[in-house]
């Protein structure tokens, strides 16, 4: 028997969707003759649910027929992406469909454009709280953070269907997934990468600027914790029909770094090979000093991918590349451009059916595996060890000379070849540091504190001075490095570290590693990271940029004085305190605590709950 909906979400729902319908034409006949044999047959759930539609479905809860069709089904995976609100009639009509979908607007883009979370559980579960309490893996979709690379956003409405209606239902008794339909739609719906403000938002991760990431990381990835996280978007190379990639950067906790290499990815390929595709890593050939082979992009927290394993889960990246070439029983076939399309929607359909797969048959394995990641977080800030240091430095490398599909040529004069090349998917740490107890921050640097808090990390405040001893960072300069999403990036070019006695007046600020995302701490306050607040100008107004030439520094020191009009014994003045500029140390606004000493703190709570991205109210 499933629960019943409270009276009140039942009102609620039955006036929200009436104001929508209609939302869909369902066919009254089985599938239109539109969708062709060749796509029944790579899609069996289709046909599945044609031979089910004579089934009485009312002990399932589902009321609506089970031949729901999806936009790019009807138009036969020809007509370019499915438009936003095409997608969203689909969503609409599944969650007034069935009780086990639930469909939660999250916030609003510039456009106007709902931005959404659908809950698909058994139940049915609707709410953080019970997710984690009822033991099943939580695996969260996420679609088309790049507005042009929709494949995922297709896919996730074919999976999602075969969770309520088909051969998927079953997996539903040990996993609760959550679909964000298209994580930018205002871009989604002109085909661009970027969303209104001009933001790649798969570079957002951490300073949280655009509001669609930043409703994605408060209100669900810090609420609901996922298990698995899987990111999709278009890239790779062909023949492969699917590329992937979990987190590599080895700050984050070994154990969830290695588990997709070992466990999932490996089962993705074989289910791709069955079905008639192949797969690999993400991305594609490179060449490195002279020597060509295959390789990794960077891997900053900034991105998806990288983030979501500090913050351990389970990060997936799904790459769909042209599929303009498929290998199918070791033999690399052309496909006609018409049909890429559906071959990329397939791909990533099936890499999220083996995902879900493995999800539902290693529950208790994945939770204890994030679980333990969690724990082992807490206490490495608690008591940190040697084996817990902070990783500040490392170096991309071969993990070894394996074969891949390596194209020659261009257009129809393309040509693959299985090589055995090397294949730079390896990242070696060449330097850490131990890791600290916690970081004591001054009050001139207060504007990071509510981002600390919107990535769900506790901040305390001293409530009375006290006298700390404190590992400090003395920088000998801070380098401009380029223009990017709208900030100049910096980084600290040298460091002079020591120990002082601190005095510490009450209104600073203490950031504890010993929280389940102690590395991301780490990585955000730690200076000589490649990602930090510095990285991001949260230090700008305490660490000023270094003059690269005694002539820059001159012009900085003069400001709109003409430099020609010095004499010489000004000159030579100015040249003197340029000199002294450049060679300034700054104190870094970031100081360690490696041994535990007695504070008086109190936890930092947001004065009120609005959201800081939010520019106007619908």
């Amino acid at each position: 028997m499933q629960p019943a909906r409270s009276q009140a979400k039942i009102e609620q729902a039955r006036a929200r969707r009436a104001a929508r319908a209609p939302i869909l034409t369902l066919p009254t006949r089985a599938m239109s003759a539109s969708l062709t044999f060749r796509a029944l047959r790579a899609f069996p759930f289709a046909a599945a649910m044609l031979l089910a539609s004579a089934t009485s479905v009312a002990a399932q809860s589902v009321t609506a027929q089970p031949t729901l069709r999806t936009w790019q089904e009807v138009n036969e995976f020809k007509a370019g992406p499915t438009p936003f609100d095409s997608l969203m009639k689909f969503w609409y009509h599944l969650d007034r469909a069935s009780d086990e979908v639930s469909i939660k607007p999250l916030t609003r883009t510039l456009l106007g454009r709902d931005f959404t979370l659908v809950t698909v559980s058994r139940d049915p579960i609707a709410n953080p709280q019970d997710a984690l309490r009822s033991g099943k893996t939580i695996v969260l979709i996420a679609n088309a953070v790049h507005g042009n690379e929709p494949a995922g956003k297709e896919a996730s409405q074919l999976v999602a269907r075969d969770l309520v209606y088909g051969d998927l239902r079953g997996m539903l008794d040990s996993v609760i997934v959550l679909f964000v339909p298209l994580v930018n739609p205002d871009g989604g719906e002109v085909r661009r990468r970027t969303n209104e403000e001009g933001f790649d938002m798969n570079r957002d991760y951490l300073k949280l600027e655009s509001q669609e990431i930043h409703a994605l990381v408060t209100q669900v990835l810090n609420e609901w914790t996922p298990d698995i996280h899987i990111d999709t978007h278009h890239g790779g190379s062909a023949p492969y029909t699917l590329t992937w990639q979990a987190t590599l950067n080895p700050a984050v906790d070994k154990t969830l770094r290695e588990y997709p290499y070992r466990e999932i990815f490996p089962r993705m390929r074989t289910d791709l090979k069955a079905n008639g595709y192949d797969g690999f890593d993400y991305s594609g050939a490179q060449m490195r000093d002279g020597v060509r082979g295959w390789g990794s992009t960077s891997v900053e927290p900034r991105k998806h991918h990288v983030y979501t394993g500090l913050v351990n889960s389970i990060g997936i990246l799904f790459e769909t590349p042209s599929s303009s070439h498929r290998v199918r029983n070791g033999t690399v076939e052309a496909i006609p451009q018409a049909e890429r399309y559906f071959h990329q929607v397939r791909g990533q359909e099936l890499g999220m059916r083996t995902v879900l797969r493995h999800a539902f048959e290693k529950r208790a394995e994945i939770r204890a595996l994030t679980n333990g990641s969690r724990m082992r977080n807490i206490r490495a800030g608690a008591a940190p060890t040697a084996a817990d240091a902070v990783v500040v430095d490392y170096e991309l490398v071969s993990r070894g000379t394996e074969p891949v599909w390596m194209s020659s040529g261009q257009g129809a004069s393309q040509t693959f070849a299985l090589q055995n090349v090397p294949v730079w998917l390896q990242y070696n740490v060449t330097r850490t540091i131990p890791r600290a107890r916690g970081y004591v921050l001054p009050a001139s640097i207060a504007k990071v504190v509510p981002l600390l808090m919107e990535h769900g990390i506790r901040v305390h405040r001293f409530t009375e001075p006290t006298t700390l001893e404190l590992e400090v960072y003395d920088a000998l300069g801070i380098k401009r490095n380029e223009y990017f999403q709208g900030h100049y990036l910096q980084s600290v070019t040298g460091v002079e570290k020591k120990t002082e006695q601190v005095q510490v007046p009450a209104g600073w600020y203490y950031v504890s590693t010993a929280q389940a995302k102690g590395s991301l701490i780490s990585y955000l306050l730690e200076p000589e990271t490649d990602d930090n607040l510095i990285t991001w100008n949260y230090t700008d107004n305490v660490l000023r940029v270094t003059p690269n030439s005694v002539e820059e520094a001159m012009l900085a020191l003069l400001g709109d004085t003409d430099p020609s009009s010095l004499t010489p014994e000004q000159r030579t003045q100015m040249e003197g305190r340029a000199r002294a500029m450049m060679s300034q140390k700054q104190r870094v606004p970031m100081m360690r605590e490696v041994t535990a000493q007695p504070k008086q703190l109190l936890e930092v709570t947001s004065f009120n709950e609005s959201n800081r991205t939010r520019y106007w109210r619908p």
